[in-house]
């Protein structure tokens, strides 16, 4: 069996009823499936918890199936009478987000409104790049 290396996800043991899932590395077509399976085992192994916080902070890159990936996992939660909330953001993904309309939806807030928007595509753009880049 082949592991996909491009992305992890750590469980944290729940507290207060919020499981946190700190998603490491690159969401994307060669890992959505991975990320399903380690959520969806996640979900699986606590399902006392209420709330999901998903830790993005360490997530380098999503592509159009890794935002495929997180809408599944929202439907899901959604489902199950669960809710998702987003944290550890980097602007790109906001930005992601953003120009797709699924900010609101997935996040729970408005979007960025266009002056804090252009900041996050600046900011985006400055940033260092690494291979994902």
């Amino acid at each position: 069996m082949t592991i996909n290396t491009a992305l992890s996800v750590t469980v944290d043991e729940p507290c207060d009823g919020v499981l946190t899932l700190r998603v490491a590395g690159e969401l994307d077509y060669d890992t959505d499936g991975t990320f399903a399976g380690l959520t969806g085992a996640a979900l699986d192994q606590h399902r006392s918890v209420g709330t999901v916080l998903l830790d993005c902070a360490e997530l380098r890159c999503v592509d159009s199936m890794g935002l495929s990936a997180l809408l599944t996992l929202h439907r899901r939660l959604d489902r199950d009478g669960l809710t998702l909330r987003i944290t550890g953001r980097s602007p790109r993904l906001d930005r992601l987000l953003t120009v797709t309309g699924t900010f609101e939806h997935l996040v729970g807030e408005a979007a960025p409104d266009e002056g804090e928007r252009e900041q996050a595509v600046a900011d985006a753009e400055d940033a260092p790049r690494g291979p994902a880049g």
